[in-house]
């Protein structure tokens, strides 16, 4: 039987109630690796949506980013800012906990097919991926268990965009 790279791993996620969506999809690919699962969610919020440790040294904190430093998203300033800070807490966070052994990293999944686009949101979108085809949750459940492994413990302080080749 082979040893699951995550094996005596603990991952807390936040946000993990839409089973289409990447948290979900993330606890579903670090169970699979051999992680234990805890994660929180906002039901309500979700539910008005259309969508409907023992003394180990070091850890990982892998953080959701969007790329909106790419270029602008009009009329959605609330979550271009938040984005933002998150990016800008990745960074000096990473630097923060260093020392005790802790890699803090962000994921940009780019536009990412959870049920909230529609067919002519989709069509638009295809145009701008060379491999043709829009992100999908499992894409950023693999990129997030490498990163939450021991194979990524060099990587700390990185906003990596894994956006297929995206377009703007």
């Amino acid at each position: 039987m082979l040893e699951k790279r995550l094996n005596n791993k603990t991952a807390l996620i936040t946000g993990a109630s839409r089973l289409q969506g990447i948290g979900a999809a993330i606890a579903r690919k670090l169970a699979e690796d051999g992680a234990d699962i805890f994660f929180t969610y906002w039901l309500d919020y979700d539910r008005k949506m259309p969508w409907g440790a023992e003394k180990e040294r070091g850890g990982r904190i892998i953080n959701l980013s969007s790329g909106q430093f790419k270029g602008p998203m009009e009329n959605e300033m609330a979550y271009a800012a938040t984005k933002g800070a998150v990016d800008a807490l990745t960074i000096s966070l990473a630097a923060e906990l260093a020392p005790k052994g802790i890699t803090v990293n962000a994921v940009n999944p780019g536009p990412t097919d959870t049920g909230w686009m529609g067919q002519e949101l989709k069509e638009e979108l295809l145009k701008k991926f060379p491999q043709g085809r829009i992100g999908q949750p499992e894409d950023t459940a693999r990129l997030v268990s490498f990163l939450a492994s021991k194979d990524a413990e060099w990587i700390t302080g990185e906003i990596i965009n894994s956006e297929g080749g995206f377009k703007r």
